[in-house]
């Protein structure tokens, strides 16, 4: 026996059917025409077509559902209306005959359910697609304005992203012409009739676009009154984006619907973005020719420099004046060739061209430049007293007090000045009436300029040979003069011992030759002591003079010194002296450094022996010897407590014979403190001293570190 196969279920019947037929439409399109496939499960003799709710029986109420109806004489009918399919929104299935069952109904529901999400789907899908492609080319023009400064490229993409993203605008970029207005790119859209009026130049008018262009923002303008221009009533709201250069509208980005009153948040959006970035790259148009333009500018006053460097490099003395002044002229006309240059100078009475560099092609004009101009000639006064470059467009020869039928087109006038003197004036003509231009501008005042750091650089030359020369002149006679001083010292020195020798040996044969008694006389004794302690003093002073010459003379011996043993060895030195007394000796952390070993002991020795010396009043005396380092190298300090000095005569310490204190007081030849001058002066050092009468005083020395 045959097995039956069950019947199929009506209603999964005419789900099967519609999904086959619908399933790869892709587009609202396909599903309108594949829909007639959908319903093919009622059989033949069924019609199914899409119209509008006009076409459709007076039966038909609610459209939003499936609507049915007829059936008998009358053809059985069903529709439903779908709102993405435009016009042709209703979808109609006619029969004749009988009445649809309710089987049938249920089977019409199912397969219309199928259609809407088939329509939904497809419309979906379409409208993905716009979108992609409307960002895609919003982002393309993005990148664009990122990168381009072509205006007529960023505004006809401009446009084109209008219209590609939000489809049913119509959109134009105007620029001004005069008083009048004309469209550089009209998209679709825009009335034939008035698309021909904006390309040939329409006046703007209205408050809408005077607000617009006042402003430096978009406006957005829903229910618009159009003016009375053929076209223009198809819009019904506009959008206008004003675009501005400096303080200058150059352009309008306008766009107009005539589908809606007003502006969605998304058309807004999309009109504020784009409009933005035009802009934004009009902006930057703008600053690329600008800095084209000062390139340019830059580009002229490096050619100036670059051929007025060799002049600079080979200055000589201020006799070179007007070589440099004519070189300058010359690097101007190579670079303005169409012109001619002079320089003048206000002697007496007039202006006299000193230097002059190309024609000025007219016989009459040249002959009034050589016999000078008068001191009140506008173009030549006008500079000299303000100061400032003078630039005329067009030459006026009267304001000079010349009558001429030829006269130079263009002329500047630039002041010419070293330090605080006024040399004279630098004059350009051009043979055409024209404007200069800020490269032109530049141009002359680079080349002036040099010339002026020029002839100052010349005159410095001069002014430092002469003080070269002059310093060599004082060398030579400073050195002249410390060689007969060491000369005379030494000479001096030396003549003197014989003297003071024979003053202590005929003392002391005077002495032996007296009597005990006269001897014994206070007075006699008196002289005889003050006559032997002169000369003591006086051989002490002939040694220290010795020192002071040697130490000038004598050639540095450097090396690495230990201070710290140095010192050490000195203060052992002067241990005899401070026998009996309380004498604290403070020394802290000191340095190698890099000097004359036997020099720098006499440094030291000087100092320190000074210390113990004036702190011999002193109960506690105290001495200290530290060293600090600093940038140029070694500061070291020698401070005591002892009687101080006045430091109001601080200056004279270092003096030689000068002294702050009685030699009753405190003995001492008074050439110490000046020999410690002299070594430190050849050690490239330093010297200074401080101090307060009864406080003490601090002595202090600096020694450079070595280069290497």
């Amino acid at each position: 026996m045959t097995p039956v196969p069950p019947e199929t279920d009506p209603l999964l019947q005419a789900l099967d059917v519609a999904e086959a037929a619908l399933a790869d439409a892709t587009t609202p399109a396909e599903v309108q025409a594949r829909a007639v496939n959908a319903f093919a499960f009622l059989g033949s003799g069924v019609t199914v077509q899409w119209s509008t709710a006009a076409d459709l029986p007076g039966e038909a109420n609610d459209l939003e559902r499936l609507s049915v109806g007829g059936g008998g004489a009358q053809p059985a009918w069903a529709a439903q209306a779908f709102g993405q399919v435009g016009e042709a929104s209703v979808l109609l299935i006619q029969r004749p005959g009988e009445p649809w069952t309710a089987a049938e109904r249920a089977q019409l529901r199912a397969a219309m359910l199928v259609v809407g999400r088939a329509l939904d789907r497809a419309t979906q899908a379409e409208q993905l697609a716009a979108e992609r492609a409307a960002l895609a080319a919003f982002a393309g023009f993005s990148e664009q304005a990122l990168r381009s400064t072509d205006v007529a490229a960023l505004t006809q993409r401009a446009v084109a992203v209008l219209r590609a993203t939000l489809g049913s605008v119509a959109a134009a970029y105007l620029v001004p012409h005069g008083r009048v207005w004309r469209a550089a790119v009209i998209s679709g859209g825009v009335p034939q009739v008035l698309a021909d009026q904006l390309r040939a130049g329409l006046p703007l008018r209205g408050e809408s676009v005077e607000a617009a262009l006042a402003s430096r923002d978009l406006l957005f303008v829903p229910h618009w009154t159009a003016p009375s221009l053929p076209g223009v009533q198809a819009f019904r709201a506009v959008a206008l984006r004003p675009m501005h250069q400096g303080g200058t509208v150059v352009g309008l980005l306008a766009m107009g619907t005539a589908q809606a009153d007003t502006w969605t948040e998304r058309e807004r959006s999309v009109f504020s973005a784009v409009g933005r970035s035009l802009a934004l790259a009009l902006d930057r148009a703008l600053q690329d020719a600008g800095l084209r333009e000062e390139n340019a500018a830059l580009h002229a006053q490096a050619r100036a420099l670059e051929a007025f460097a060799q002049l600079s490099a080979d200055l000589g003395t201020q006799d070179q004046r007007l070589a440099l002044i004519r070189r300058a002229q010359e690097v101007i006309l190579s670079l303005m060739p169409r012109g001619f240059a002079a320089y003048y100078e206000l002697q007496g009475d007039h202006w006299q061209v000193r230097s002059q560099v190309g024609q000025v092609r007219s016989p009459a004009l040249q002959a009034a430049l050589d016999a000078g101009l008068a001191p009140d000639a506008q173009s030549l006064r006008l500079p000299w007293d303000s100061g400032e470059p003078y630039y005329q467009a067009a030459y006026d020869p009267q304001a000079d007090g010349l009558s001429l039928p030829e006269a130079p087109g263009a002329l500047a006038s630039l002041p010419l000045q070293v330090g605080e003197e006024r040399l004279g004036v630098f004059t350009v003509g051009q043979f055409e009436a024209q404007p200069w231009t800020a490269g032109e501008r530049t141009l002359l005042l680079a080349v002036t300029q040099s010339l002026t750091l020029a002839l100052g650089r010349a005159r410095s030359v001069q002014q430092l040979q002469q003080s070269a020369a002059e310093l060599e002149r004082s060398n030579q006679a400073l050195q002249a003069a410390n060689e007969e001083l060491e000369a005379f010292a030494y000479s001096v020195s030396h003549d003197l011992r014989a003297p003071v020798r024979h003053i202590a040996g005929f003392a002391d044969l005077l002495s032996r030759a007296l009597d005990d008694d006269t001897r014994a006389q206070p007075k006699v004794a008196r002289a005889l002591q003050v006559i032997t302690d002169a000369a003591t003093q006086m051989n002490a002073l002939i040694d220290a003079m010795l020192n002071l010459s040697r130490a000038g003379r004598q050639e540095l011996r450097l090396a690495q010194v230990d201070l710290g043993a140095l010192t050490r060895s000195i203060l052992a030195e002067l241990q005899p002296e401070v026998q009996g007394r309380q004498v604290a000796f403070e020394v802290g952390a000191l340095p190698t450094v890099y000097a004359d070993p036997a020099l720098l002991r006499q440094v030291l020795a000087n100092l320190l022996g000074n210390a113990v010396k004036y702190t011999a009043r002193c109960e506690h005396a105290r001495i200290e010897v530290w060293a600090e380092e600093r940038a140029p190298g070694w500061t070291v300090h020698v401070r005591d407590n002892g009687v101080g000095f006045d430091p109001r005569y601080s200056h004279k310490l270092f003096g030689v014979f000068q002294r702050l204190h009685r030699a009753e007081e405190f003995g001492g030849s008074g050439v110490g403190l000046a020999n410690v001058r002299r070594i430190l002066q050849r050690h490239g050092g330093t010297w200074s001293a401080q101090g307060q009468p009864g406080q003490g005083a601090t002595f202090s020395f600096t020694l450079p570190r070595p280069a290497n």
